[in-house]
């Protein structure tokens, strides 16, 4: 919404399930066991998640968007 870019593991830190973008209710997801990460910086904000989502560094340019472990 705010035009930042934002990447991070799609790896739940609980037990490993994968985890979904829900821009409805502006979290990260994971239904495996109910874990809610914040959408900007990927810090578990409720459920059994013991720590946050990995982040990568992005750099967007004119031409792409490029995302590295950083």
């Amino acid at each position: 919404k705010d035009d930042t870019w934002v990447a991070m593991s799609a790896v739940c830190t609980h037990l490993g399930c994968t985890v979904q973008f829900q821009p409805d209710q502006d979290r990260i997801y994971c239904a495996c066991h109910g874990g809610v990460y914040d959408m900007k910086t990927g810090v578990n904000v409720s459920g059994p998640p013991p720590k946050p989502l990995k982040l990568f560094k992005t750099a967007v340019n004119e031409e792409a968007v490029v995302v590295s472990r950083g």
